[in-house]
């Protein structure tokens, strides 16, 4: 029975780290940003603007339909991220910035502008693209 086990936890190892090539990533889980100037986040990952007591968490991309590279499409497509606002330990808002430039980029809440510049990695013809994989450009201002 021992032996059993031993090889089933063996191969259960084999092919975790097979699937993973073996290569684990560490995600840095939160980064410090300044207002008025962007920065990238990752899906998960929170960005604290301490000079404002402001954290911005990138929680998903909910939608992409941006027209992958190597194809021919009617329309420019969209990139839909959302992003939790929060002040003071308390959440605020989360806003949906999209990539389309006839939909809205940019969500204004209280005093704060917050603008998606950028959404990567860029589809492409035949490949899936995961969450964990979406990077996010940002750049929070003093909004009017």
């Amino acid at each position: 029975m021992k032996y059993a086990f031993f090889l089933l936890t063996c191969f259960s190892l084999f092919g975790y780290i097979h699937h993973h090539d073996g290569y684990i990533p560490a995600t840095e889980t939160s980064i410090t940003a300044s207002l008025g100037e962007a920065f990238d986040i990752k899906v998960g990952q929170k960005a604290s603007i301490f000079s404002q007591q402001l954290t911005l968490k990138f929680l998903s991309v909910s939608e992409d339909s941006r027209c992958p590279q190597g194809t021919i499409c009617m329309w420019e497509g969209n990139g839909k991220v959302n992003i939790e606002l929060t002040l003071t330990g308390q959440t605020l808002y989360v806003a949906e910035l999209n990539t389309a430039m006839s939909l809205k980029s940019e969500a204004t809440y209280r005093s704060y502008k917050i603008s998606l510049l950028d959404l990567q990695p860029y589809p492409s013809e035949g490949s899936t693209i995961q969450q964990t994989d979406y990077i996010a450009t940002i750049r929070v201002t003093m909004g009017s």
